[in-house]
């Protein structure tokens, strides 16, 4: 089974090399890292480009993150993608195997799948988001359930559906709760990956946050809020992961 991760950069100099040695350092074998760089400046393909015998990179022109990951799927051959910023890194070298041991058994009708994301300033861990299924079916009645950085989706789901691009900031929120049903979600028993926060994203005060959110809550999930209520409901009754007991 082979796993592509997907980021896309733009004059990231700073922060790449960090990322760049989580996925080199993986213990598991079959990973491919696609890049879709948006034309930077900084020196950031002078990091990226002495390693293109183990990136997929292409650098060009882009509308905003949701077309450049859109770009990179086009190249990606993995059966699950994962997407991760240039200032995020996966947290152990074994992390893929770990997620691996769980996603290799994963039912046909599961698109998406979780574990655990740390968050925090300048690389530093200040928080840990460990969702039950409960909580992140309860959260798309309102704003984004999963951890995306630390969430799997499965590469033929990805292959017929697509980021909208029209999107700047909630084109992922968009995406999830556009495929979600009431059982294509896993949570994994992993702490898969570290996101740095700062971003536009992370401000609850953000106008384009909020109008982009209203949007996916109107188009998105108000027609199936009623399956994700119940869905949350009876995960708030059962809790147990089918998954933990795969040895």
């Amino acid at each position: 089974m082979k796993y592509s991760i997907i980021t896309s950069v733009y004059n990231c100099a700073k922060h790449i090399s960090k990322l760049m040695a989580s996925i080199f350092n993986q213990s598991y074998p079959n990973i491919e890292w696609v890049v879709q760089d948006g034309g930077s400046t900084d020196g950031t393909l002078n990091i990226l480009r002495p390693y293109a015998d183990r990136i997929k990179l292409i650098s060009e022109p882009d509308s905003g993150i949701y077309d450049a990951w859109n770009k990179a799927l086009d190249r990606a051959t993995g059966d699950w993608a994962i997407f991760l910023g240039a200032d995020d890194f996966l947290v152990s070298r074994h992390s893929i195997a770990q997620c691996h041991r769980y996603l290799r058994t994963a039912p046909a009708h599961i698109s998406m799948s979780y574990g655990a994301l740390l968050t925090g300033k300048n690389g530093k861990v200040g928080h840990m988001i460990n969702r039950s299924m409960q909580e992140v079916y309860n959260l798309f009645l309102s704003r984004m359930g999963l951890p995306f950085p630390a969430t799997f989706i499965r590469m033929s789901v990805l292959q017929k559906e697509r980021f909208d691009v029209s999107y700047k900031i909630a084109g992922d929120f968009d995406f999830a709760a556009k495929i979600l049903t009431s059982d294509n979600i896993i949570k994994l028993p992993i702490i898969v990956s570290y996101m740095e926060l700062g971003g536009v994203s992370d401000d609850p005060k953000s106008c384009v946050l909020f109008e982009e959110r209203l949007r996916v809550l109107f188009s998105r999930v108000a027609p199936k809020a009623r399956e994700i209520m119940e869905a949350s409901l009876n995960y708030a009754l059962d809790e147990d992961n089918p998954l933990e007991d795969i040895p």
